[in-house]
């Protein structure tokens, strides 16, 4: 069965520390989501002009700012991908 491929978005500006160690730290824990969700995550960063650094999740925000530690951003991560992944399961029953 071919797993499904996830799109994860880290958006800031380039000289964005935050943006920078947010997407990181997604970098870090991509292979455990995969490997607990049976999914392939494509994991980018874009360059773009806002205040604080945005998180989405195949389009829907997962995260805007910046959390306090990695455990947080996990947690935002799992539960907006949970979604994802119930939407596209409701879609193909």
């Amino acid at each position: 069965m071919e797993r499904r491929n996830i799109r994860i978005i880290v958006y800031g500006r380039d000289e964005d520390y935050y943006a920078y160690t947010i997407f990181q730290w997604l970098l870090e824990v991509k292979e455990l989501l995969e490997n607990e969700y049976g999914i392939s995550i494509e994991a980018i960063r874009e360059n773009v002009d806002f205040d604080v650094p945005v998180l989405e999740v195949k389009g829907k925000l997962a995260f805007a700012g910046f959390p306090g530690e990695e455990g947080y951003l996990i947690e935002h991560v799992k539960k907006v991908l949970e979604e994802v992944l119930d939407e596209d399961r409701d879609d193909h029953a």
